[in-house]
């Protein structure tokens, strides 16, 4: 006759072999899981630095004349070329440095004489100032300020140059076909200037002492350009 507990024995290790069975464990007994934890995604981030546009002009320059006290300069008007160089100091306004050269004639009439002579020349202009994107888009219309020099270069021989203080204003559009490559168009109104003299004085008075300084300035000649380009955007 089985025992009670022999028989109780073998059932609870029959039950042990059929779960083992079931639920396949390591060496130690502990049932090996895993897990696959995926990291998060990293953030990417573009960095990118101010832009910058290089533009090669060529355009049309009026080029004026210098009214004299017996006589007129005329300085014959001629095509222009030269370049920009753009760069982008905050959203929609750009700091640039432009330069233009006119190679043209001049004319001297001494109306006292009658006498006309003619020169040989070219019209320099080196200018620094701003230039404000008025919208975004692919037509941005825009405003320009600048300042900055003029060099009126006589290539005849034995005729004395001419190096002027100037301001520049004007306006254009600007014409995009991609992110890259544009188009430029713009008008200016060119004014060299000429200083005439200056005083400095000092007086006292009622209220005490007191100072200044004057200047006395002009425009040599009113001069104005019209000239476009191929934007070049980095």
């Amino acid at each position: 006759m089985i025992k009670p507990k022999f028989t109780a024995f073998v059932m609870g290790l029959c039950l042990c072999l059929g779960v083992s069975a079931q639920n396949p464990t390591s060496s130690k007994g502990t049932v090996q899981r895993t897990y696959k934890v995926e990291e998060p995604a990293k953030k990417q981030t573009s960095k990118t630095g101010p832009r910058i546009e290089l533009t090669p002009i060529y355009g049309y320059s009026l080029n004026g004349s210098v009214n004299m006290y017996r006589a007129k300069f005329k300085m014959e008007n001629a095509a222009n070329f030269g370049g920009i160089v753009s760069l982008e100091i905050m959203p929609g306004t750009l700091g640039e440095f432009s330069y233009t050269r006119s190679k043209t004639t001049a004319n001297y009439h001494d109306f006292v004489s009658g006498d006309k002579t003619n020169y040989d020349m070219a019209i320099d202009y080196f200018q620094l100032g701003m230039v404000k994107e008025l919208k975004k888009g692919q037509v941005v219309p825009f405003g320009l300020a600048s300042l900055g020099i003029t060099w009126f270069n006589m290539t005849t021989h034995g005729v004395s140059d001419h190096v002027s203080f100037s301001a520049a204003l004007g306006g254009g559009l600007k014409f995009f076909f991609s992110d890259r490559i544009g188009i430029r168009m713009q008008g200016r109104l060119l004014l060299p200037m000429y200083f005439s003299g200056g005083g400095l004085f000092l007086g006292i008075g009622p209220g005490g002492p007191s100072s200044g300084a004057s200047i006395s300035t002009g425009v040599l000649a009113v001069q104005g350009d019209f000239s476009g380009g191929l934007i070049f955007r980095f």
